[in-house]
């Protein structure tokens, strides 16, 4: 028999793929459930409305961009961390151009509307900013905070090229790019 946690569990990941795919928008609870294989009328026992299961696909890609920060800050110097964080693109290279960033994309559908969960979507973001504006005060740059926007703004831009051109090379050239970038900082 499965827990009630495995459940849940299930609904969150099958919310976070469909989101991914097909937006939030488009995305209904009946989906959900199908993706899930958890029956419709059990949706409601974890979660009340379709906005409490958005909550919960922001919290996990938070835990998922934590997660990765934290083995980047394996690597002792910053300049490594932020290559490191660009392997993240082209690890999610088809994806991306299928369906664009998973973190950006999320973000971007969510904070066209104003209330807490474009609130928390932006807050998804901003750990990717406040990461990376880390790495270049480490790195001794003035304007850390300015660097670190650049660099996010052209991440996003590469995942939103590839996305509407529906080329994953275009994550690889440009990726590339600016991991040599990184060498003249």
């Amino acid at each position: 028999m499965a827990r009630a946690g495995d459940k849940r569990e299930r609904l969150v990941e099958a919310a976070k793929n469909l989101i991914h795919c097909k937006g939030f928008s488009q995305t209904t609870l009946a989906d959900i459930a199908q993706e899930s294989g958890v029956p419709l009328g059990n949706v409601y026992y974890y979660f009340k409305t379709k906005e409490d299961i958005a909550a919960a696909v922001i919290n996990e890609r938070a835990n998922e961009f934590r997660a990765m920060a934290e083995a980047w800050e394996s690597h002792p110097d910053p300049r490594e961390r932020l290559a490191s964080y660009l392997e993240m693109p082209i690890h999610l290279r088809e994806a991306v151009a299928l369906h664009g960033c998973p973190f950006g994309s999320l973000a971007q559908e969510l904070c066209k509307s104003e209330g807490p969960l474009a609130d928390q979507a932006r807050q998804l973001l901003d750990m990717h900013v406040e990461w990376v504006t880390e790495q270049y005060r480490l790195l001794d740059k003035e304007d850390a905070a300015g660097h670190a926007l650049q660099f996010i703004a052209t991440v996003q831009g590469i995942s939103v090229l590839a996305s509407t051109f529906n080329d994953p090379n275009i994550v690889d050239r440009q990726i590339a790019v600016l991991k040599r970038s990184l060498k003249s900082i």
